[in-house]
């Protein structure tokens, strides 16, 4: 979200205050956001099955993964292709 626009060419922005990034961007940095249906529909997340009162999914494969890491905490992403059913 914009907070307040500084003189013609930057736009001081509201950031998550987990960010640790300096919240003013140069406008060409800056691009309005827009919805992409097709994007959104290839990463939506199917129901569960419900296997013994737990939610299970298939995943057909593993697609990448990464290793984030924190001051506090050092964990793995996967990405993964669920089985269209």
């Amino acid at each position: 979200m914009v907070k307040r626009k500084i003189e013609s060419r930057a736009y001081e922005l509201q950031l998550p205050a987990r960010w640790t990034i300096h919240p003013v961007f140069n406008v060409p940095l800056l691009e309005p956001y827009r919805e992409d249906p097709i994007a959104r529909s290839q990463f939506a997340i199917p129901a569960p099955d419900i296997v013994e009162s737990e939610p299970s999914y298939v995943v057909v494969e593993v697609v990448d993964s990464q290793w984030y890491e924190n001051p506090k905490a050092k964990f793995s992403h996967s990405f993964v292709q669920y089985l269209d059913t």
